[in-house]
């Protein structure tokens, strides 16, 4: 694992996203007047290192309380993240998007394809094209390098300048205005000039993913307008935010000039309506109440989604009792949640959010086995529906595994489609079985393997060694185990190496 002092450095740079001006040639179709820099950031910090970089960063944010593990929330973040992907220009980065539970406008890159976007942005969204535009300016950020770009030009500077930035971050993050005073005191301190330099360098950046995201934007198939009038508001608003940075706080410098760019530019495109899905408004609700995190707050959303029921009829109606139903699951009241689901489908919506609730709610009410069996049937059915749903498929498996049919479960996965070996899930899901089953070398192989794919090696070393004293494995398993546990060795000795 990293040390703190490089985790901190490592994941600063992450957060400054700068870099110079993208080659014309990614704007896609349309013309919007950007100049060729050529591929100086190819020649430094490799797409592979930056994956590297960036899996490692992901092993520290996910082990803070705001990245929000949400199946509901991350398929349909990730869905719509890769309709922009598509027109984005680039097939250098496999993109993974998550939400962060934040209250807080706001959206951030790591390296290597990561991309966060805090509950409070989705919330905020007044339409899917305002969020898609927001994801689509990150995208940008990724699509062109500008970590890489960044740590080529500062050299032998770069670890100076972001410790530097980072320190202001923090002290910004102390909140009110001596957190400010103290951010602005860092600035102006010995590395003055060198930070200077770097914040200007980023606003370029910043003005670049505009450009490039409105073209993402409008190729995509949505209203360019959703990022101009999402940063607009966000403009508005933006002395709510500053003294209360997030913990992971991508700077997004708004300026005149950057807005009055982003109005000249999509004043060019031709008008283009985009219908927001039925998922965007269950997304939006289902965010209000994971945003919370006591029982206070989630009765609290639960009364504003009743409220609001008085007055709502179709579409609207069916969004707001599936809120209330996502509220009174985490209030530990099945009943209601699933007489709220049940009313959730009376408009005919066609979601699978809307299905894994209704055979969620519906197994988590039942009193008797039958019933049980009866919410894994319709799961299942549910499941042929979106066969490639890795959410639908990991809520048939959690009933199987909550039903204690394991050896069902094994198949199950090890058969499917929807989650892949490469998935983190697959193997916590397997491991979770195995250990139920006590074959323990198996459930500790797949713990690893998890670790393995969420970039912290050294817990994949330490779990693939447990496997390996097990040894209740049959010939192939302990062998594969062995295999294993020898390349992940290798594999954290040339990390301790790189990291000096």
């Amino acid at each position: 694992m990293q040390k703190p002092i490089q985790t901190a450095i490592a994941l600063a740079a992450a957060l400054l996203t700068a870099a110079a001006p993208v080659p014309a040639s990614a704007a896609g179709a349309l013309d919007l007047n950007l100049p060729s820099l050529g591929s100086s950031a190819d020649a430094g910090l490799s797409p592979q290192d930056e994956y590297r970089l960036g899996t490692q960063i992901m092993a520290e944010v996910r082990a803070d309380p705001t990245y929000l593990n949400d199946p509901e929330i991350m398929e349909y973040l990730g869905r719509l993240g890769y309709q922009l992907v598509s027109h984005a220009h680039t097939n250098t980065y496999n993109f993974f998007f998550f939400p962060i539970r934040d209250a807080s406008l706001n959206a951030f890159a790591l390296p290597g394809g990561f991309i966060a976007v805090h509950t409070g942005t989705i919330i905020a969204a007044q339409s899917e094209s305002e969020l898609a535009g927001v994801m689509a300016h990150e995208v940008s950020h990724v699509a062109q390098r500008h970590i890489a770009r960044m740590i080529e030009g500062q050299s032998g500077n770069l670890a100076v300048t972001i410790g530097s930035i980072l320190l202001a971050i923090l002290a910004a993050r102390a909140g009110g205005s001596s957190g400010g005073n103290a951010a602005a005191a860092v600035a102006m301190g010995s590395q003055a000039a060198m930070i200077q330099s770097q914040l200007n360098y980023s606003q370029n950046a910043e003005r670049e993913a505009d450009r490039m995201g409105i073209a993402t934007l409008y190729d995509a198939g949505f209203d360019p307008r959703g990022m101009e009038d999402f940063f607009a508001r966000l403009q508005s608003n933006n002395r709510y935010y500053r003294s209360a940075a997030p913990a992971y706080l991508s700077t997004h410098p708004l300026t005149v000039e950057r807005m009055a760019d982003m109005e000249n530019r999509t004043r060019q495109l031709p008008t283009r309506m985009h219908s927001d899905s039925a998922d965007f408004g269950l997304i939006q609700v289902r965010a209000r109440v994971l945003q919370e995190n006591t029982w206070d707050g989630w009765t609290k959303v639960k009364k504003d989604f009743e409220r609001s029921l008085a007055g709502a009829s179709g579409v609207r109606a069916c969004t707001l009792n599936y809120g209330v139903s996502v509220a009174e699951d985490r209030l530990k009241n099945p009943d209601a949640a699933y007489a709220a689901a049940q009313r959730a489908m009376r408009c005919g919506i066609r979601s699978a959010v809307l299905e894994r609730n209704l055979t969620r709610t519906a197994f988590n009410a039942a009193k008797t086995q039958q019933a049980k069996l009866a919410a894994l049937d319709a799961a299942r059915t549910a499941l042929s529906r979106y066969p490639l749903s890795a959410m639908m498929t990991e809520n048939y498996v959690d009933l199987l595994y909550a039903l204690g049919r394991h050896e069902e479960l094994i198949n199950f996965l090890r058969n499917g489609t929807a989650l892949s070996e490469a998935s983190s899930d697959y193997h916590a899901l397997l491991a979770r079985s195995y250990e139920a089953l006590g074959r323990r070398s198996l459930q500790y192989m797949h713990t690893g393997e998890m670790y393995a794919r969420l970039g912290a090696t050294e817990a994949a070393v330490y779990q693939m060694t447990l496997a390996q004293k097990a040894n209740d494995g049959d010939f192939y398993t302990m062998s594969e185990i062995d295999a294993r546990l020898r390349e992940l060795r290798r594999q954290f000795d040339d990390e301790k190496k790189d990291r000096g």
